[in-house]
């Protein structure tokens, strides 16, 4: 269940093994998170959300509503148990811990994304060139050293560049920040809504089939499911993966996993007549934005606030995003650029969730990816395969079992 690219590559990975695949969907593949995010996938990257020192920014995510990471006033008693256990996910202990999780994700990836898209019309979407981490001030740059090292001590390939190196890799970022964090390994999709639906179609003509319904419940026969109940009638399952992203935790519990899901609520802003393109993405340490080369123009993406899945969208959080872009750019002209807002399945250790459901044997977990879901996606698929086959592996799945929590309370 769910038509993003976790939930396609999910599908694609089951067909593959022999399987006849449905994917069930809201609306259809890309259209929401998987469509509307940076692009980025960021290789070489291990860094949670929560890290060190969370604690004392919060205060400021609650005063000033047009922070990179804002909390609106009336979802903070429903955020709050979520938000208790990110403050405790940065502890630094636990910081590292987590780290090597996304790590191990990280450098399986690649190799993951290749045997799925390798000869597809999905291969001309994947794209080399890595990504830059940009400090234009010394103190923003001081602030990252336990990123960075964060990020060494898992083996993971950091490059750490001056002015002129930063130049050498782009010579339009001449000038625009002191120092940067080069990584090599990172790739991106230009259009990763197209990207998504053309694994969507590599999946169709493969003989698998989409059907646009939204997944109300399951029939249940002791530990197995044996239905899948949708807004369009009922489904005959003999297994069930359930990749509904930021909707997903509704239906987890009725699969017997109480996980503290909440929601990203992410905005974008495409600038197609920008006037220029970047070799690469580039995310600003300064003001917490990304910028990602698009075919024509450039996007920017970053800011994030928790507000739930009903309230409207705000317009002056994208505005942010093109203020912030103009301070990296000034010639950047953003008006009449179209923005958007999306929503992020977010899990506060920043880990998602794969695994077998605890109360059915025949269902499988996998959402919660937050800002990596296009990155991890491929090896998502890969491990959900391989628990539906009942295949030995050596990846540790525990960092990222559904019980997790429950375990620790």
């Amino acid at each position: 269940m769910g038509g993003g690219v976790v939930g396609i590559c999910v599908a694609l990975c089951l067909q593959r093994s022999g399987r006849s695949v449905t994917v069930l969907e809201r609306t259809l593949p890309g259209d929401g998170a998987s469509g509307h995010n940076g692009g980025v996938l960021s290789i070489g990257d291990c860094a949670p959300i929560a890290m060190p020192g969370v604690l004392g920014s919060v205060p400021r995510m609650l005063r000033d509503p047009l922070s990179p990471f804002a909390i609106s006033w009336p979802y903070l008693p429903r955020i709050s148990p979520w938000l208790l256990r990110f403050i405790r996910a940065g502890r630094r202990a636990e910081v590292e811990r987590i780290a090597a999780a996304i790590a191990a994700l990280m450098d399986a990836a690649l190799p993951s994304y290749r045997a799925l898209i390798t000869g597809t019309e999905a291969e001309p979407w994947f794209r080399p060139g890595g990504l830059l981490y940009g400090y234009a001030t010394d103190e923003s740059f001081a602030a990252a050293q336990y990123g960075i090292g964060l990020r060494e001590r898992q083996g993971l390939s950091v490059k750490v560049l001056d002015d002129e190196a930063i130049t050498t890799l782009d010579p339009l970022l001449a000038g625009r920040f002191r120092h940067g964090v080069y990584l090599p390994d990172a790739h991106h999709t230009p259009e990763p809504g197209e990207f998504t639906r053309a694994l969507a179609r590599v999946f169709l003509d493969g003989g698998g089939q989409l059907e646009i319904a939204t997944v109300t419940g399951f029939e249940t026969n002791g530990d197995v499911i044996e239905g899948v109940n949708t807004t369009s009638g009922r489904r005959l399952a003999g297994e069930v993966v359930l990749a509904a992203g930021a909707w997903s935790r509704d239906l987890a519990r009725q699969l017997g996993a109480r996980v503290p899901l909440d929601t990203e609520r992410g905005y974008g802003v495409r600038v197609p007549g920008a006037g220029f393109g970047l070799r690469f993405p580039v995310i600003s340490g300064d003001y917490h934005i990304a910028l990602s080369p698009e075919l024509r123009g450039i996007r920017i993406v970053g800011t994030v606030e928790f507000g739930g899945l009903t309230a409207p969208p705000k317009r002056e959080r994208a505005q942010r995003l093109e203020a912030a872009a103009r301070r990296i750019f000034p010639e950047l002209s953003t008006k009449g650029a179209p923005w958007w807002m999306s929503y992020r399945p977010s899990m506060p250790d920043s880990l998602p969730v794969i695994g077998r459901a605890p109360r059915y044997s025949n269902a499988y977990l996998a959402f919660g990816h937050g800002h990596r879901g296009i990155a991890q996606a491929a090896i998502t698929g890969r491990l959900i395969s391989d628990l539906a086959d009942g295949n030995e592996s050596s990846f540790d799945l525990a960092p990222y079992r559904p019980e997790r929590f429950s375990l620790r309370r």
